[in-house]
């Protein structure tokens, strides 16, 4: 993987563990206020499951660097 594609994926990989734990706060502490943040963390998490698979799929798609 290019140096720029991993450098994007870690960084993705870290805002997924950021959301995770908000994720957690969250559920320990479901309140009316939280709702949309909730939500919106959510959406976030999808989108950036895609774009890790769009990563990947690059990856695969790209001619061996070392081939």
């Amino acid at each position: 993987m290019g140096s720029e594609a991993s450098e994007q994926m870690m960084a993705l990989l870290q805002e997924l563990a950021m959301l995770k734990e908000l994720e957690k706060e969250y559920e320990g502490n479901p309140t009316k206020s939280a709702r949309e943040q909730h939500r919106l963390s959510r959406q976030r998490h999808d989108e950036i499951a895609r774009e890790i698979k769009a990563l990947g799929k690059e990856q695969e798609d790209a001619p061996s660097e070392a081939g």
